[in-house]
């Protein structure tokens, strides 16, 4: 079994749909969602709303040991690298895409945006749900 992490960073990804990846070989994929927030329960302060430059810094460093610690501990429960999906460039995906790479998991750019992928990101999800492995 495989576990995706889906990286939550403003209210506006809460309105999107979530994307969703198909694993081959029948091959089971348990899906949760990390919001970029100091309370997973209550949502209403993602970083990427906060406004204050100042207060986004000194939450970085917070969130980001929080999510290494989900990556990490998801990988060592499962025994395989876990999937962190992100959307975008915005501070909340860069932050994800880095602690998830330290915490052993495998980043997945998850919106069709023309945009260049963060460096990181090692597949791309194809509008059909597979996963495509990145080429640049």
């Amino acid at each position: 079994m495989r576990h995706a992490i889906l990286v939550i960073g403003s209210q506006s990804q809460c309105s999107k749909p979530r994307p969703t990846a198909h694993l081959g070989d029948n091959e089971f994929l348990r899906e949760s969602i990390w919001y970029a927030c100091e309370n997973q329960e209550n949502q209403r302060n993602l970083l990427d709303d906060t406004r204050s430059v100042l207060i986004r810094l000194l939450r970085v460093p917070v969130l980001s040991y929080r999510l290494y610690l989900l990556v990490h501990n998801t990988k060592l429960w499962s025994g395989k690298r876990p999937l962190i999906l992100v959307r975008g460039r915005s501070l909340s995906s860069r932050v994800a895409a880095y602690a998830g790479t330290w915490g052993g998991g495998d980043v997945v750019k998850a919106d069709s945006a023309d945009e260049r992928p963060l460096g990181p990101t090692r597949y791309i999800l194809l509008p059909n749900g597979k996963l495509e492995l990145r080429t640049d």
